[in-house]
């Protein structure tokens, strides 16, 4: 009996969790990438309602990256302030649905570039990366 009612519960907490991209036992990896020319540095600075990464400084070329499960309500969100001697821009770099994952994200893989004409993100369905972010002046 109670066996019966604990599988219930699984299956009622499955079905009402969000579309599988979402799921809790699914991890997603962000990557912040320093593609700036002339070897300037990237400060990166992400975080979430309850996680903060704390600022990185990236160098040419170099990279930062972590790895996440969305939490119950499927309501985790991710965002960096990317900034540059040129500029600066703060945006989402996770959000838990569908269009957005389509969009920015590889199923659960997030790669963002930072070029000197601003953010891109790799599609997965194009397979390069298409500018998502222009920066903003500082």
């Amino acid at each position: 009996m109670k066996w019966s009612m604990v599988s219930c519960l699984v299956f009622l907490v499955a079905a009402c969790q969000a579309p599988i991209t979402n799921s809790l036992l699914n991890h997603f990896t962000e990557h912040v990438i320093n593609n700036l020319n002339n070897s300037s540095t990237l400060e990166a600075h992400c975080k979430s309602k309850d996680d903060d990464l704390g600022l990185r400084r990236l160098a040419a070329g170099a990279e930062f990256n972590w790895t996440f499960r969305v939490n119950f309500w499927s309501t985790t969100l991710f965002f960096c302030d990317l900034r540059w001697a040129n500029g600066h821009k703060a945006f989402d770099v996770y959000r838990p649905d569908d269009q957005f994952l389509a969009k920015k994200c590889a199923y659960n893989f997030c790669r963002w570039s930072a070029r000197d004409d601003g953010i891109y993100a790799f599609s997965e369905k194009k397979n390069h990366y298409v500018l998502a972010h222009k920066w903003d002046p500082k």
